[in-house]
């Protein structure tokens, strides 16, 4: 017996009526792009996780851009990611005009080597965060 990872099909028929009635709203009042509905979900999503500000975005690569702009990140910065990570890791990082430094994995939980990320920031690579230099 295959059991599926994630049963999307069953997530879907469990609230059909209303995702279909929403999907039908959006299409009958063309609000493909911005618009009261991503306001409303702006709205709730900031609700429901008690902040302030919340930015709809399309994909998670319109994610890590606007959170590294928001940062302050840009021309002359170097930040330090992986390299077994998606394209839009690194892309984002040089769209902002600063360089994508890479240090590999810990092979034993594939996420960053902190020691090869100390040595990385030992050699004068910085990393910005909350406008501090660490």
């Amino acid at each position: 017996m295959q059991i599926p990872f994630v049963d999307l099909k069953a997530q879907y028929v469990s609230i059909k009526p209303e995702i279909d009635k929403a999907i039908e709203n959006v299409i009958s009042n063309t609000a493909f792009v911005g618009g009261r509905y991503v306001k409303e979900f702006e709205r709730q999503f900031a609700e429901l996780y008690g902040v302030k500000n919340v930015i709809g975005c399309a994909n998670g690569t319109d994610s890590l851009y606007i959170i590294m702009k928001m940062l302050g990140i840009g021309t002359g910065d170097e930040v330090i990611t992986v390299a077994n990570s998606w394209i839009s890791s690194s892309e984002t990082i040089s769209q902002t005009g600063a360089t994508p430094v890479f240090v590999d994995i810990d092979r034993s939980f594939y996420s960053m080597d902190m020691d090869l990320f100390k040595s990385a920031m030992a050699q004068g690579r910085t990393l910005l965060l909350d406008h501090r230099r660490f």
